[in-house]
């Protein structure tokens, strides 16, 4: 089996968790995912990890277009029953077309 290098832990500390020292060594995350959490850069090296990094970016990236989307002029109706899933769903949609083209590049 081959350990894949990633860097090692991020906060490394000496020691064992539990009463008196006993227990199991102590283990935080490594320093790859600690980039990948900071940078937003899904390639942790782990699945769950990098779902939540690519989620999180998508909802940021969502809520930046989502503010553009809002601080448009409207019309007498524009602002009608609907209009809020509307805006929320083309946000989503120039979310996606970012980190498509952030894919691309």
């Amino acid at each position: 089996m081959t350990q894949r290098n990633d860097g090692g832990p991020a906060f490394a500390r000496a020691g064992f968790s539990g009463p008196a020292g006993f227990g199991r060594p102590v283990v935080g995350m490594s320093l790859r995912q600690y980039a990948a959490i900071s940078l937003r850069v899904p390639d942790s090296g782990t699945d769950w990890l990098d779902d939540m990094i690519r989620q999180s970016a998508r909802d940021e990236f969502a809520g930046k277009a989502l503010a553009g989307l809002g601080g448009r002029k409207f019309h007498k109706g524009d602002a009608g029953e609907g209009y809020a899933e509307w805006a929320a769903s083309m946000a989503y949609e120039f979310a996606d077309a970012m980190l498509a083209a952030r894919e691309r590049t």
